[in-house]
């Protein structure tokens, strides 16, 4: 026989719930193929989406960042993933997903700011079409830049980015372009530490759900992004 109901409902586990998103993080698996010892896959989905609303997770990001000021460096460069078919599809009520076409077909790029330690202080969604110098300030002016270095790659080769740069009280290690009219001073040294920030996307990478984009929402996939950056810091 069948043991008689409780009234309401029994709150799913949040630790089970949170064992179960790492797993869909680590896999790259549909939320349906989740093992059944997790529970109700449809269950765990509308936590994980609660959690987003909420920002669960950004909040725990914000909250290893306890000091910010004794970093010197922001490292700023983006990447792209592949987005899988599956990833179609989003309701457009829910407005524009970060999906675009490029040469790689459909993509979906990932800014960030990075400190030298790994650190993720910034974090942008774009289409995959996007180029690096178009979201560049918005990114910037995420973090406090006064007595900072930043450091980006040939892509960040801008007039209003190096000024909106020095206009935060930060100081610009960007090499110029092959067609620069106006050479500025570089310190090649200085700039071998931009390698953080490619390990650091190297790094959330190695969680399939990030190396390729099955998330329909951007929401989703920007907090398994942070998700797949705290695990870097734990």
């Amino acid at each position: 026989l069948p043991a008689p109901k409780s009234t309401g409902r029994p709150a799913l586990n949040s630790l089970t719930a949170f064992n179960a998103i790492l797993w869909i993080l680590s896999s790259g698996a549909a939320w349906r193929d989740l093992p059944p010892q997790f529970g109700n896959w449809n269950s765990i989905y509308h936590k994980f989406r609660k959690w987003c609303a909420d920002d669960v997770f950004e909040n725990i990001l914000q909250a290893l960042v306890v000091n910010t000021e004794k970093y010197l460096l922001v490292e700023i460069d983006s990447t792209f993933c592949k987005v899988h078919q599956h990833a179609a599809g989003a309701r457009k009520k829910n407005g524009n997903q970060a999906i675009g076409v490029s040469r790689g077909g459909k993509t979906t790029k990932i800014h960030a700011l990075v400190t030298e330690n790994f650190q993720l202080i910034g974090l942008l969604l774009t289409g995959g079409q996007v180029h690096d110098s178009e979201c560049a300030r918005e990114l910037l002016s995420k973090v406090n830049l006064e007595g900072k270095t930043v450091l980006g790659d040939k892509a960040f080769c801008s007039a209003r980015i190096r000024e909106f740069i020095r206009e935060q009280g930060g100081t610009v290690c960007i090499p110029d372009k092959t067609n620069s009219r106006t050479l500025h001073e570089f310190d090649r040294e200085l700039y071998k530490a931009r390698n953080v920030v490619e390990r650091f996307f190297l790094r959330i990478k190695n969680r399939r759900h990030i190396a390729t984009r099955y998330d329909k929402l951007a929401v989703c996939f920007l907090n398994f992004v942070i998700l797949s950056a705290l695990l870097i810091q734990l």
